[in-house]
């Protein structure tokens, strides 16, 4: 005994020693690790990453070079000359705009059967990725101009949508299983046996137990034995019940450009079990092995949006929901589900909700096993048979809300929602750890915080809705003034109307007496043209009645004239004839009868030599014309 306490107080000397030379050697080795630093060091590196920063200089302005206007430049290339036009795009990638400007401008090539056999511009397009320009060049000015016109009628703000989709899953069921397994030996004599195998060391009736060995292992088993070799009677109750229910919720949103396809998938790399049942083992027991394989669990939600000009959205989407952990049936084994379900086209209006898609099924199941004959003997027939019943049901749902989206979140705000979601909220240090082990004043003060928080998003909300109702007030006051405005300007838009009215009669009246006037003078100035043109008609039958009684005067004084001369003429020969009467001496002349008329003009008439003829009654002068009926 002494021996042994002397050996115990000798090896915790040396221990003692060891344990000082440790201390003094550690000491000594300057560049051994301070395990305070490395602490530090540790905490600093966590602290930082933890970070969570708001952007540098968000607002850093664009070059100016790239807010230009388009620019059209005449060169002189080979010879020739040619326009170029330089766009930087504001809206739409390059390539996009070169796409569409190549497909609406280029001159297309077509052989015999009709079909595009190649494509010959009479310009060209180049897109600048890293500058988003496009540079086109064409021959004229005219064909510059065209294009840049298409290119301001496509180059516009494309709308953003926003979708938010819920896909909901609720799985449901109810299992009852009841089995009864029962053995009598020499039930109705010798060598008669009621009962059935014994299925791993349980009494079962051939072909009556039809449950999976899983399910054998699970439930309530009260059973009896009684009697001697040769007189054995056993029986067996197997009674399970299970219930469960699994309820998933997938809310996944994003923002996508009209038009363009966007896709959202969260991919689980998980493990399942596979189970392999072999009998035969050590004493014959079932030997259960299991095998893990892993299988990929996908959610994904890809949509294509299509915004019309009457305020609708159409949707083109395809999701896909996919389960782990789903209960099935009385064994409870973990299954991976999938539900897909794909919509080409559909429509719903801005801010509004679609269920797209649902899928609802329900399934029972009922089983009675047993002996046949007894399993239906009332109540006794409950200790011939069992039974299996299952009901499960399970709902499937896909709504999307699409709405118009607006433009970002401020960073700030962004970086503060990370920050509280990222804030550790029970950070104790050594102190709080050593004062507060079980952590209850850090749950406390957790709580307190949250209080805190809760009071002033209330007062927030409080300074909200005071503000709302202020700016309500403010905005009834508004609408008041605004209802007196639109009062008093109704009373002079009335007035003003009236005022219209009036002279809009004064105008139609001034507009037909301007119309009477011109009417008046329109007449006015056909009664004078009128008169002009009988005015100019009567001078010119006045000048022409002054003419024919001109003619008339000369041809009257020509008669007269000539009427002298006939008279002279008459009287020189009627002188000539006295003097030709006297000279010859007279001579018998027999007699004659007389005749009638004036004898003395007889010889006259006789004896006058043929001459001018005396000048007829109508060789007096003519008639006075007509007077001219305008009386010149």
């Amino acid at each position: 005994m002494r021996n042994d306490s002397h050996r115990i107080s000798r090896d915790a000397s040396l221990f003692a020693a060891f344990l000082v030379l440790g201390v003094l050697g550690l000491a000594g080795c300057h560049d051994w690790p301070d395990e305070r630093v490395t602490a530090i060091e540790a905490q600093t590196i966590l602290r930082d990453l933890n970070k969570i920063e708001t952007a540098k200089e968000p607002n850093i302005p664009l070059a100016s070079v790239y807010k230009q206007q388009p620019k059209k430049v005449k060169q002189i290339v080979g010879g020739a000359e040619e326009w170029k036009l330089f766009y930087f795009a504001k809206y739409h990638t390059a390539e996009k705009l070169e796409g569409i400007i190549r497909e609406q401008f280029s001159s297309r090539i077509f052989d015999a059967k009709g079909e595009k056999s190649q494509t010959v511009p009479n310009f060209t397009v180049t897109a600048n990725p890293a500058t988003n320009q496009i540079i086109v060049r064409a021959l004229t000015e005219q064909d510059v101009d065209a294009i840049l016109d298409v290119i301001k009628e496509i180059d516009v703000p494309p709308i953003q949508v926003r979708i938010d989709c819920m896909v909901s899953e609720v799985y449901a069921d109810l299992t009852v299983d009841r089995e009864v397994s029962m053995f009598i030996e020499n039930l109705f004599g010798e060598g008669v046996t009621l009962g059935g195998q014994e299925n791993n060391g349980y009494l079962a009736f051939p072909g009556a137990s039809l449950r999976s060995a899983p399910r054998e292992k699970f439930g309530l088993k009260m059973g009896v034995s009684r009697g001697d070799a040769g007189h054995k009677f056993e029986a067996l109750v197997d009674v399970l019940v299970s219930r469960g229910y699994m309820k998933i919720l997938m809310n996944p949103s994003l923002e996508v450009v009209n038009g363009q396809t966007a896709k959202i998938q969260a991919k689980e790399h998980i493990p399942l079990q596979q189970i392999t049942i072999q009998s035969g083992g050590f004493g014959g027991e079932t030997i259960l092995r299991t095998q893990t394989e892993y299988y990929d669990i996908i959610d994904s939600l890809q949509i294509t949006p299509h915004v019309y000009a009457d305020g609708s959205i159409g949707l083109k989407t395809t999701a896909q929901l996919a389960a782990y952990l789903t209960p099935e049936g009385i064994t409870q084994i973990p299954v991976v589900t999938e539900r897909t379900i794909t919509n080409e086209e559909n429509r719903i209006r801005h801010g509004e909700s679609l269920i797209i898609g649902g899928i609802r099924k329900s399934e029972k199941r009922d089983v009675v096993r047993g002996v046949p004959v007894l399993k239906d003997i009332p109540i006794l027939g409950l200790l011939f048979s069992g039974r299996d019943f299952e009901e499960r049901a399970k709902e499937i749902i896909f709504i999307m809300t699409p709405t118009i989206s607006s433009e970002g979140v401020p960073n700030q705000e962004v970086v503060d929602m990370l920050r509280e979601k990222h804030r550790s909220p029970m950070t104790q240090g050594l102190h709080e750890q050593v004062m507060d082990p079980l952590g209850i004043k850090a749950r406390e003060d957790e709580q307190q915080r949250k209080i805190e928080e809760a009071r002033t998003a209330q007062q927030e909300s409080e300074a909200a809705r005071t503000a709302a109702r202020l700016e309500a007030m403010e905005t009834s006051q508004q609408v008041e003034a605004l209802e007196a405005e639109l009062e008093h300007t109704k009373v002079q838009v009335t007035q003003l109307s009236t005022k219209a009215e009036q002279v809009a009669a004064e105008a139609q009246r001034a507009r037909s007496e301007a119309e009477q006037a011109a009417k008046a003078k329109a007449e006015a100035e056909a009664s004078k043209v009128k008169a002009e043109a009988e005015a100019q008609q009567a001078k010119s039958e006045a000048e022409q009645a002054a003419k024919a009684k001109a003619e008339a005067e000369a041809l009257k004084t020509k008669a007269e004239a000539e009427a002298q001369q006939a008279k002279a003429e008459a009287e020189r020969i009627k002188a000539e004839a006295e003097k030709a009467k006297t000279q010859q001496p007279p001579s018998p002349q027999p007699e004659t009868p007389k005749p009638e008329g004036n004898p003395a003009e007889k010889p006259k008439e006789e004896g006058k030599e043929p001459g001018p003829p005396a000048t007829p009654p109508q060789a007096n002068p003519p008639a006075t014309p007509p007077q001219n009926p305008a009386g010149g």
